[in-house]
């Protein structure tokens, strides 16, 4: 049997599939800025936000600086340094570049970001809680115990709440760059 045959329905599934995809996408990111636009949204002012989280991201590498490393083994000194590196490292330049890119923004952008904002203040607000419970497991000398081992993988689960919350805080400044220009969002607000 010959696949030939059915490559044309098969790029016509592909072009639907990509024009459905692409526009699912376009009506996904103008209902995320007509949320964090809604009344009701928080109020605060993105600098504030991002503030809070840069603020956040700081006291966590503070309370990592101070950590008890006498007491931890090559494997849970390894995780203390990779955090560390990664919140001085990525997690501080991927701050650094989203409070850039929406200081880019006109002023009423900015303030339909802050639902969005605020999911990423809240990302790193779980980095600190997370790192917070890392050192005081440390102190207590429990991190070889189970408390210890859970702790240790909250970390790197704060780690990666960050990515989710930065992939729609970055569909909202493309939204705001790109769609509120064009009024979609006055269309899905009606």
């Amino acid at each position: 049997m010959s696949t030939h045959h059915n490559q044309p329905f098969v790029c016509q599934v592909r072009r639907w599939y990509l024009a459905v995809g692409m526009g699912a996408g376009v009506v996904v990111a103008a209902a995320i800025i007509g949320v964090a636009g809604a009344p009701g949204a928080d109020a605060d002012d993105s600098d504030d936000i991002l503030g809070q989280a840069a603020m956040d991201l700081t006291q966590a590498t503070q309370l990592l600086d101070g950590a008890s490393t006498t007491s931890l083994d090559a494997e849970e000194a390894s995780l203390l340094a990779g955090q560390e590196s990664l919140q001085t490292g990525a997690a501080s330049s991927l701050l650094a570049a989203q409070e850039s890119l929406q200081d880019a923004l006109p002023a009423a952008d900015q303030q339909e970001l802050g639902v969005a904002d605020a999911q990423l203040a809240d990302a790193y607000q779980g980095i600190l809680n997370a790192d917070q419970a890392f050192v005081g497991t440390d102190q207590a000398g429990e991190l070889g115990s189970l408390t210890g081992l859970i702790d240790q993988l909250d970390v790197i689960q704060a780690d990666f709440a960050v990515l989710p919350a930065d992939f729609n805080l970055t569909a909202a400044d493309i939204g705001a760059e790109v769609i509120n220009p064009l009024g979609i969002t006055d269309f899905l607000s009606f």
